[in-house]
């Protein structure tokens, strides 16, 4: 029996890719599990869903005043404190001066979104350090760590080229997804979320945020352009925190008022039914280490339009169509095309749904045990 220490501090109930990651692989450990003594570690600030409840599950409530003094002062002695085997972090740097066996899990590296968010407006003191740390502490980090595991090959492709990562220190397993996000076989319940949000015909969803790599402009440009071509009258909805990004303001200087919908951050239950009720999916993403989204789409059975860069077209594979995340025209061609022709939608949908079955969680979950197994023999 191993004692393995999980980072789980990004869990919360209205949380991302990297806060569902955390969740999903909580609960499907401890499905497959019942051996090896864990101890999770949850931010004390986070709201967080229902966890497995189980004899060999631990879970510590943490106070991370800011992530530096948490990695290299807090994480050692509670090392210590529990006895633990194995760290398995999920974030980008890891405690230097801690002797265990330690993991670190990678959705990408940090530079591309750090240096996009340092052009942003947001320059606060505590943006600047935090940026500050992690881009110095996360060369040593991966240097430091046993083993590495990246969410996708274009993530472990990044880490050898601009880190000179050893090869044999990645590996790649894929995430899969909560297993809620599945088609509804619920009409009136679809066609009550359409009515919500006054899109009787159908919409176009897309998930948006503050981060610039989300490239939601292309999104507002491209539906704009391909309005006066559309056979039906889909809305656009934007889901998400968008303030001070100046998109709403986009938006309106395009004269999409009554056809862009902005509903804020809601549930996950409500961001599962805006998913189940769409006609597309839209992402033109900048860059991802893994497509998170895009599963989740996919595994809901809806169509998918988005980039071919990075990580993007190793999770749509041949389900989604791919194009330049710049290119307005090549998506509003694409937008027209499959809102225009039904039977596409119909394909592309069955294409979604079986391409999702690629990523799993039972799987990922076997996968990390067979490297926490590795580890505790080496």
């Amino acid at each position: 029996m191993a004692v393995i220490g999980l980072d789980a501090t990004s869990v919360s109930l209205y949380g991302k890719g990297l806060s569902r990651y955390q969740y999903n692989l909580i609960h499907s450990l401890a499905k497959l599990d019942k051996n090896n003594c864990y101890y999770i570690f949850l931010n004390k600030k986070n709201s967080v869903p229902p966890l497995p409840v189980q004899d060999n599950f631990h879970y510590v409530k943490i106070y991370m005043p800011i992530r530096i003094i948490w990695d290299q002062f807090q994480l050692p002695v509670i090392m210590r404190k529990y006895h633990l085997d194995i760290y398995h972090a999920c974030f980008e740097t890891l405690p230097l001066a801690a002797g265990n066996k330690l993991i670190i899990y990678l959705f990408e590296i940090p530079d591309y979104r750090i240096n996009s968010v340092s052009r942003s407006s947001d320059s606060s003191l505590y943006a600047w350090v935090s940026q500050s740390y992690t881009l110095s502490f996360f060369r040593p980090s991966i240097r430091k760590a046993r083993l590495v595991i990246t969410s996708s090959h274009s993530t472990k492709k990044d880490l050898i080229q601009k880190y000179s990562l050893d090869e044999k220190k990645i590996r790649v397993v894929y995430p899969g997804c909560d297993d809620s996000f599945s088609p509804s076989i619920n009409s009136e319940k679809l066609q009550e979320t359409r009515k919500k949000y006054n899109s009787d015909e159908g919409y176009i969803f897309h998930i948006s945020s503050s981060d610039p790599r989300d490239n939601t402009p292309v999104v507002l440009r491209a539906y704009k352009n391909a309005l006066a071509e559309l056979k039906i009258p889909v809305k656009l909805i934007i889901f998400g925190d968008i303030r001070g990004t100046g998109i709403e303001a986009l938006a309106k200087g395009l004269q999409l008022e009554g056809r862009v919908i902005f509903t804020g951050r809601l549930s996950q239950e409500e961001l599962l039914e805006l998913y189940q009720a769409a006609s597309l999916y839209i992402d033109p993403s900048l860059y991802e280490g893994f497509g998170y989204q895009v599963l989740e789409a996919m595994s809901c059975g809806i169509p998918v339009i988005t980039s071919n860069v990075t990580s993007l077209p190793e999770v749509s594979g041949s389900a989604g169509i791919i194009m330049d995340p710049n290119d307005i025209d090549g998506f509003r061609g694409a937008i027209t095309k499959v809102i225009n022709d039904p039977g596409l939608r119909q394909s592309m949908s069955r294409k979604s749904l079986e391409r999702a079955k690629f990523f799993s969680k039972d799987k990922e979950a076997g996968e990390i045990l067979s490297i926490y197994d590795e580890l505790v023999l080496s």
